[in-house]
């Protein structure tokens, strides 16, 4: 079901990305204002060169490390309905001497630590709408832990006590909540899947399919529109039943 999200603005991190695409497209096509926030360049400009000419479409180039950063990024929005935190990395670790640096650091900035800053720079604006959201972004690897990707499956997990927290303080102004998906058929687990082997990975999951993008993003335009209004503090799991499995 269709929602109108006309005089809504959403800013929606990661927007580049597989779901970021999707997602922006479909609160654009009902009428959002949308803030799209990549660190490439690249991504934004395809996104920009998707959607068109339209005006209801800003670009923010960042990576999101830092209050000031994160300050920058929204200087210029007056305020906001919506935060969806898609940005992340999904970098395999060795457990090896180095990783500390090379691995655990950069993934829990970029996937955990961002969304801290960033939320602090966009809280004064979600509170001049009427029951904003916030939607993070966890993941199957902090339900079941990822094999290789333990960094990741770490910083998924923060992000769930964050979401949890935060619901409990900013009730009943702010709705916060997350959406945990499991493996996608999107370019960021295809590395794992070819390690794996597709028929391993299908044979774990009980719908015996990968989720679909659009399966993700509907999740979260729920959680976004009206229908939502009742639902903090909520880890949905949005993995084909892996979870339980």
């Amino acid at each position: 079901m269709e929602v109108n999200f006309s005089e809504k603005s959403v800013l929606v991190t990661g927007a580049g990305g597989s779901i970021g695409r999707v997602l922006v497209n479909s609160l654009m096509k009902n009428g959002a204002t949308v803030y799209a926030v990549d660190s490439s360049d690249k991504s934004l400009k395809n996104l920009e060169a998707e959607i068109g000419g339209n005006g209801k479409l800003q670009t923010i180039l960042s990576d999101l490390q830092g209050d000031a950063v994160c300050e920058n990024v929204v200087v210029d929005i007056p305020k906001l309905h919506g935060l969806v935190h898609l940005a992340g990395i999904f970098e395999p670790d060795e457990m090896i001497v180095g990783d500390t640096e090379a691995v655990f650091d950069p993934t829990i900035q970029a996937n955990l630590r961002n969304i801290y800053s960033l939320f602090i720079a966009c809280k004064p604006l979600l509170l001049r709408s009427d029951c904003s959201r916030v939607i993070l972004t966890s993941s199957i690897a902090f339900n079941r832990g990822a094999y290789l990707h333990t960094a990741y499956s770490a910083a998924k997990g923060g992000v769930v006590g964050f979401m949890r927290s935060l619901a409990r303080r900013e009730a009943p102004k702010i709705l916060v909540n997350a959406v945990a998906p499991g493996v996608i058929d999107s370019p960021m687990p295809a590395d794992m899947i070819a390690k794996r082997g597709i028929e391993n990975v299908l044979a774990q999951i009980p719908l015996g399919r990968l989720g679909r993008v659009s399966e993700i993003s509907g999740v979260i335009e729920f959680l976004l529109g009206p229908n939502a209004s009742y639902v903090t503090g909520q880890l949905i799991n949005a993995d084909g039943g892996l979870s339980n499995n």
